[in-house]
């Protein structure tokens, strides 16, 4: 039997702005593809005046996620919020600083329910008002999960509540497989098979499952964004990665059918005593892979961060909160 794929339609070119991450640089230098926040009258605020009413326009740095995902298609640009940080302040705040208007939204996605990545969103669907935007997200992330450390001590993650999305507001589609978005240009991928041999998951993590606490290492509500950049192959955008970045990268692969990685960013969960030792294997298998540009931000960690650049420095670039990744079809 032929092997069906899901193939998102072909692009002209792919935005993606970091909203929230735990990093910001304002004297950052650029790249061919990134342009940079900076500073300058606009943002500085002169003595003695409030160039923003709304309040404070500076962007600010957290260790939760949100990237604004733009895509261009003959002329016509689609937008999506992928993920949504922790808090009302921190992504209205940079929202309002990068002058990312909520009513351009087309639809959301939620990587995962995690806290740090789904916690804004009832401030912004408040800001929204009547849209009946859609959002998607796994039916596992309404879990209540939490950490167990090894010294016993327990890390509460809360999740997101169905009653904060106010449904007349919003269009909820909870969905455990592929969903196409804004006419086809955006694929979120759903479930990730689950391929390589050491990316094992999170071993301390637990979920609440009809009042009882089970093991939950695989997070399987973890999804990605797909792109396909026409001439170029896929741009995959992650939350945390706690599928692996590798498998993510794979998943998207036999989603699609197209072998091609032109970019990939976000999270790929490598912080951590836990997940250190998996460094090595990932970053051989990413340089099997070889996406043209590679950009690890929120949680991979330093140590990761850094063999990356060392092994992969023609496609590694330092991500920063108010970054705009510019990526380009062929031709």
């Amino acid at each position: 039997m032929a092997q069906s794929y899901i193939i998102p339609a072909e692009v002209d070119e792919v935005r993606v702005t970091t909203v929230v991450d735990g990093v910001i640089d304002v004297l950052m230098a650029g790249t061919d593809v990134a342009e940079r926040y900076m500073l300058g009258p606009k943002w500085l605020p002169v003595v003695g005046s409030n160039p923003n009413p709304l309040g404070n326009m500076h962007l600010v740095a957290e260790h939760r996620f949100s990237a604004l995902i733009k895509v261009n298609r003959g002329g016509a640009t689609s937008t999506v919020l992928f993920d949504t940080g922790v808090s009302r302040s921190g992504l209205l705040n940079n929202l309002d600083a990068l002058e990312i208007r909520a009513p351009d939204l087309q639809a959301i996605i939620l990587s995962h329910g995690h806290a740090d990545h789904s916690l804004g969103l009832p401030g912004l669907v408040q800001r929204l008002g009547a849209r009946n935007l859609p959002l998607v997200l796994h039916p596992d992330a309404y879990l209540d999960r939490k950490i167990v450390l090894p010294d016993g001590h327990e890390l509460q993650v809360p999740a997101p509540r169905k009653p904060d999305f106010q449904r007349e507001y919003i269009e909820v589609i909870e969905e455990t497989g592929p969903s196409m978005l804004v006419d086809g240009g955006i694929l979120a991928s759903g479930e990730v098979a689950r391929r390589t041999e050491f990316e094992t998951g999170f071993a301390n993590h637990y979920a609440n499952r009809g009042g009882n606490w089970e093991p939950d290492p695989l997070i399987m509500d973890d999804q990605c964004a797909i792109m396909n950049l026409r001439g170029q192959g896929l741009v995959v955008i992650t939350g945390c990665g706690h599928a692996g970045i590798i498998n993510i990268i794979r998943n998207a692969q036999a989603l699609t059918g197209i072998q091609t990685i032109h970019a990939v960013t976000g999270g790929f969960h490598l912080t951590g005593g836990l997940f250190e030792p998996i460094i090595p294997a990932t970053v051989s298998a990413l340089q099997e892979i070889g996406p043209r540009y590679i950009v690890p931000g929120h949680c991979t960690g330093w140590a990761a961060t850094h063999r990356i650049a060392q092994a992969m420095p023609d496609a590694f670039i330092q991500h920063s909160v108010g970054t705009e990744f510019v990526f380009r079809a062929a031709g």
